[in-house]
């Protein structure tokens, strides 16, 4: 089959590494027929973890912010494109965006977490004005943008990746190294962290493998500490982890006893809603929220709890032997809802393409 292009051209700035979310967008917006140019954040922001690494880049950062906005408007004479896409506007100085709308170059910001004002190590919310669109997935976030003088604001959703989450046929040495009765992908949370401790702590004599960043952290004592595998996963395990799990745990960015209101709004789904359903293997128990319900129908694409009481209880019924088979519709029908709504990242670039009034490849 033959690829289309529109010829559109597209400066993107954002994380480039296996498994972001940046590097998913970006493939969507080249389903679409654009041409990508990528400024790459994780080369410049050096991913040093010894303290005295950590020193230096906090010691660096001006020079790195310097080089970063410097690059961007090289790109920008070089490349000429007919849209900027800027992923947080972590190092953004206004004066840079200023140089490029005098260009008559779009440009706009997709902001990915829940805080915002004057977050500390972002330039987000003193460059939201300058962004001639800026999306978001929580709906909460629109009014607080245009308080803050944003142009436009469009509350999109997550996606997931085609290529890398899909249904896998695990076995042999796959289930031995990932196999679990649950499994539960994320980084540390608080929220998460006493929910899961709860959970653990009472009548838990289930298979648990616990993937996720910072989790180290914990208190040495702590029961969850025996479940955690000591790493985050990568990119190619994550469709064999839920192929060889039954049940899919998934906690969203929400922290109800944050001092930060952000926070404690939080979210109502996240990317990983999205990559479980696709990988259609283990069946999904996620909170219970008003998006979730609506992206995946409650008992019949996923199941929900609000709280540990009802996860627990839940999990008894579901991991019972006589359910197998209905455990495996489910996740299959999620895997099918996925496909039926496109839930990748290409319907929300088209809508940003479309705002721009730059043509799109519509894609099968």
């Amino acid at each position: 089959m033959t690829e289309r292009t529109t010829g559109v051209r597209v400066l993107f700035t954002g994380q480039y590494w296996p498994g972001a979310n940046t590097v998913y967008i970006a493939r969507a917006f080249e389903r679409c027929g654009a041409i990508v140019r990528f400024l790459n954040d994780t080369t410049l922001w050096p991913d040093w973890v010894q303290l005295k690494g950590r020193i230096s880049r906090r010691l660096l950062r001006p020079l790195i912010e310097s080089e970063w906005n410097h690059q961007l408007l090289k790109m920008v004479e070089n490349f000429t494109p007919d849209l900027v896409y800027i992923t947080n506007a972590d190092f953004c100085w206004p004066k840079t965006l200023e140089s490029i709308r005098k260009r008559s170059v779009p440009i706009m910001c997709f902001y990915h977490d829940p805080p915002w004002k004057d977050r500390p190590g972002s330039r987000f919310s003193e460059n939201i004005m300058l962004f001639d669109l800026v999306a978001t997935t929580r709906r909460w976030h629109e009014a607080e943008f245009r308080a803050a003088g944003a142009k436009a604001v469009s509350v999109v959703r997550f996606g997931y990746e085609p290529l890398a989450h899909f249904p896998v046929e695990a076995g042999g040495m796959a289930t031995e190294r990932y196999g679990a009765d649950i499994v539960f992908i994320g980084s540390y949370r608080a929220h998460r962290s006493r929910e899961l401790h709860s959970l653990v702590t009472k009548n838990f004599h289930y298979s648990f493998r616990l993937w996720g960043n910072d989790w180290v952290s914990l208190p040495p004592g702590s029961p969850i500490r025996m479940y955690w595998q000591g790493r985050d996963v990568h990119e190619q395990e994550i469709p064999i982890i839920y192929a060889s799990s039954k049940l899919a745990l998934h906690w969203i960015n929400w922290e109800p006893n944050s001092k930060d209101p952000a926070l404690q709004r939080g979210d109502q789904h996240n990317s990983r809603t999205f990559q479980i359903a696709a990988c259609g293997g283990a069946m999904m128990v996620a909170q219970r929220t008003e998006e979730h319900k609506n992206f995946f129908k409650e008992g019949a694409e996923a199941v929900y709890f609000d709280d540990v009481k009802e996860l627990r209880e839940k999990l008894a019924y579901w991991l019972d032997p006589g359910q197998q088979e209905v455990r495996k519709r489910i996740a299959a029908a999620a895997r099918a809802r996925c496909l039926s709504e496109d839930y990748s990242y290409v319907p929300v670039v088209r809508s940003f393409l479309k705002f721009f009034g730059l043509p799109v490849v519509q894609t099968p």
